[in-house]
């Protein structure tokens, strides 16, 4: 269970408690500035040291550890690795190995947070925060400065996408807390969150947040008993409140009329729109499949136009798609396109993985981030974003850590139990 309980810490000395409290407000800083912050997280950049100097100590609970999140690190280690071979091979983008080889840095630190552990607590509020500060930089942009996309310093697909994590993870988190503080303050992010996904006109995501609504729902409807009629009304209640209210926001209407258009000149066989232009992409992106289904045509993008040049003359295909865009909008077909099956086994390893032997809270939370990937990939590539992909692996690490500890702490408080004089 991931709601906030006062677990026995059995810490053996000061150094020890200051790790955990020091781990806590690093995860805090992670998730609060996920956003607004420097590519580069201080906190993670923290959490690697630590974990590296701390090594020699945490050496000894490594075996233990392993049996409990090696499906993770395998998942993680198949997916950086192949990644990182290829690119050496392929020698393409001057080999460049970075960001593959840096989110190989949640190994050891998976190692140091199951040994000395962190507050949940930190989760929840960076979450929470997280979402204020990026759901009003967005309000900031399209509200009052007149931007047509809230982006805060990003595409705005990817702003997007890192709001929608944090508020339906958030949002889970609120529906398991304990007390109507955590619940409030989680609300309050969970709905500045929202804004800013609408904000963000990345529509992409609605069918993402729909799924992850109905999951929630059930949930709830698993916890609790509650009739099934009432949780999908109360689901549709708030999808229509929320569609309601964002139709009155100009930035949105402009995003719905454009889309309108869209399947309008779409109808009539315009290729010519967002949507025309992905589907001339994803009828390239299955061409190069078909060529080289194993391994792919490569990361570099440059090579995809000089390879199906012949392909989408005969078709009468826009071949500026190719260029003008530097992926596919679609994990799956950019994904098997440029490292090959080969690489979408890797991809697949790495969800997969991310899941391991999570159970209970933890294991819904990775559900809710895995399906936004799922549904958020059927038209974006939505990990080619490094701070989404780095925050999906720093989620996973961190809730792989605390179910160890968690685990591991009740083990102990049982085994002391029996011990006791009686």
């Amino acid at each position: 269970m991931l709601a906030s309980q006062h677990l026995p810490t059995h810490f053996s000395s000061p150094f020890e408690r200051a790790l955990h409290w020091t781990n806590s407000a690093l995860v805090f800083w992670f998730f609060t500035f996920l956003i607004t912050g420097p590519k580069t997280s201080y906190a993670t950049s923290t959490l690697l040291a630590l974990s590296l100097v701390t090594l020699p100590l945490t050496m000894r609970t490594v075996p233990t550890v392993w049996k409990q999140v090696s499906p993770w690190l395998i998942g993680l280690g198949a997916y950086c690795a192949y990644q990182i071979i290829y690119r050496l091979i392929d020698g393409g983008l001057d080999a460049r190995i970075d960001p593959p080889a840096r989110y190989l840095g949640a190994i050891p630190i998976v190692f140091y947070l199951s040994r000395y552990g962190f507050r949940i607590e930190a989760v929840w509020a960076g979450l929470a925060a997280g979402c204020i500060i990026g759901g009003v930089v967005g309000m900031q942009e399209v509200l009052i400065d007149g931007a047509s996309r809230a982006q805060a310093g990003h595409h705005p697909i990817a702003y997007g996408s890192l709001l929608a994590l944090m508020s339906m993870a958030g949002l889970y988190f609120a529906t398991i807390a304990k007390t109507h503080m955590w619940r409030a303050v989680l609300g309050a992010g969970v709905i500045a969150g929202l804004i800013g996904v609408l904000l963000s006109g990345t529509r992409g995501l609605y069918p993402a947040l729909i799924v992850c609504f109905t999951y929630i729902g059930y949930r709830q409807i698993k916890r609790f008993g509650i009739p099934f009629k009432s949780v999908a009304l109360a689901v549709c209640a708030s999808l229509a409140i929320m569609a309601a209210i964002a139709s009155q926001v100009p930035a949105v209407q402009k995003r719905f009329e454009q889309t309108h258009s869209e399947y309008s000149r779409l109808s009539k066989g315009n290729l010519e729109t967002s949507f025309g232009h992905r589907i001339q992409m994803w009828h390239a992106g299955l061409y190069i499949i078909s060529q080289r289904p194993l391994f792919g045509l490569g990361p570099d993008v440059t090579r995809r136009l000089d390879f199906a040049r012949e392909f989408m003359e005969k078709n009468r295909l826009n071949k500026s798609v190719l260029t003008r865009y530097d992926h596919l909008h679609n994990l799956y077909i950019n994904e098997t396109a440029t490292f090959g099956f080969v690489g979408l086994a890797a991809l697949v390893a790495l969800l997969y993985g991310a899941f391991g032997r999570l159970t209970g809270e933890a294991r819904h939370i990775m559900t809710i981030a895995v399906l936004i990937i799922l549904v958020e990939g059927l038209t974006e590539t939505v990990l080619n974003h490094h701070r989404f992909m780095m925050a999906f692996v720093m989620l996973a690490t961190m809730l792989q850590a605390e179910q160890f500890r968690r685990a591991s702490l009740a083990n102990q408080t049982a085994s002391d139990a029996a011990q006791a004089p009686r």
